[in-house]
């Protein structure tokens, strides 16, 4: 039984980070419309059709009793939801393949996102010349960005190696806040800069390609929120953040409703009515994406106790998930948190905040930490231990 647990976790901890860089990478492909990127997705996704199988078989064949049985359906209830991402995902990249022609807002809702993802080239006299693949892969070293893959000689290279080694040329493909972004082009540029700007200039936009670019972009954030939020909720039996993945997951759904209200408004508009495919699909697939981080914070709502082995996958994660309340006298209470720059300094960001009995789920940078603060934080394990320095909060196990 301890190998069958082990092995569990092991495919719940490869599905989960193989979903979120499926997600990545998809909306990466639609924004530089790059077919390379576009079948990698495909590979992830069928990657993580043949890690639901495994992931079946492995609680079949555990022979659990009716109390571990329950523990175990809960475990497979997460797997068929992260696979469900990762189709999701796969419909995007299937636009960039079948190259149909991507409307202005869904270039401007992925230049403007949160978390924007961009392409950065090492130029002669680059601090990150010699850096090693180790040393790239931990945000803190790239300006808070998180490299998702490096392209050299032509080629993508995903999983990149530890003894590797960044030369001149070589093109990385980030992700992080935009200020983030723009202080590792400093980086990498030795004096010189080459920024992606999409091809239709934002004063060009009608208000109708605005709004629909505001509401893809919302959508896009929320899904990825409760996504995450759906992990924490779990992974602290947490009922009252289960309860806000439902509440993003049904404001998802108004929204669609919504887009779609704008977009069929707005159909004589568009240039090509191949536009409208992308639109849909991205508003779809977001939607869908909520719908599946719902199905996992569902499990705490009905108050099925998460088998022991999903706490272990959190853990050992890439990505883990830290508690800690901010204590009297720490540095970062009174201070906003754009200012404090976590998230260009660790690489880890504040995905929510309970204050006394209220929640704040994605806070704005604009949001003022106080003293009592209890922070849900979320980042590489390394960059987590630098933000409790920063923030002078204490980790509550």
């Amino acid at each position: 039984m301890e190998i069958e647990i082990r092995s569990v976790k092991e495919i719940l901890l490869e599905m989960k980070e193989t979903s979120e860089f499926a997600l990545s990478l998809a909306y990466a492909s639609l924004m530089y419309n790059d077919e390379e990127l576009a079948n990698e997705v495909f590979s992830l996704e069928y990657e993580l059709d043949s890690l639901t199988h495994e992931l079946f078989k492995v609680a079949i064949m555990s022979g659990a009793s009716r109390r571990e049985a329950e523990a175990l359906a809960g475990l497979l209830d997460i797997g068929r939801a992260v696979d469900e991402v990762s189709d999701a995902m796969a419909d995007l990249a299937r636009l960039v393949v079948k190259r149909f022609p991507i409307h202005p807002s869904i270039s401007w809702m992925l230049y403007r996102a949160d978390e924007v993802i961009g392409l950065v080239r090492v130029e002669e006299g680059s601090s990150l010349i010699s850096m090693s693949g180790e040393m790239v892969r931990d945000p803190v070293n790239l300006a808070g960005c998180e490299v998702l893959a490096l392209k050299r000689g032509g080629k993508w290279i995903y999983n990149i190696p530890e003894e590797l080694e960044i030369e001149r040329g070589d093109i990385l493909l980030v992700e992080g806040p935009m200020e983030s972004l723009e202080t590792l082009r400093a980086l990498a540029s030795g004096g010189e800069r080459e920024d992606y700007v999409p091809r239709a200039p934002l004063e060009e936009m009608s208000d109708e390609v605005r709004r629909m670019a505001e509401m893809l972009s919302s959508m896009r954030n929320l899904s990825e929120l409760s996504l995450y939020l759906s992990y924490a909720a779990m992974f602290y039996n947490n009922v009252e953040i289960a309860v806000e993945v439902k509440r993003l997951e049904e404001e998802l759904d108004e929204l669609e409703d919504e887009f779609y209200e704008v977009l069929f408004s707005s159909i004589k508009s568009l240039k090509d009515p191949k536009e409208l495919i992308p639109l849909i699909g991205i508003a779809s697939s977001s939607e869908r994406v909520g719908d599946a981080a719902y199905s996992i914070a569902s499990l705490v709502e009905r108050g099925i106790t998460a088998h022991p082995v999903l706490e272990m996958v959190v853990e050992e994660s890439e990505d883990t998930i830290c508690r800690l309340i901010l204590e009297e006298g720490s540095e970062a209470a009174g201070r906003r948190i754009g200012d404090i720059d976590l998230e260009e300094h660790t690489g880890v960001w504040i995905l929510a905040i309970k204050r006394g009995l209220r929640w704040i789920f994605g806070p704005k940078d604009s949001e003022l930490l106080m003293e009592g603060d209890q922070l849900i934080l979320i980042g590489k394990k390394r960059g987590i231990m630098d933000a409790v320095e920063i923030l002078g909060g204490k980790i509550i196990e």
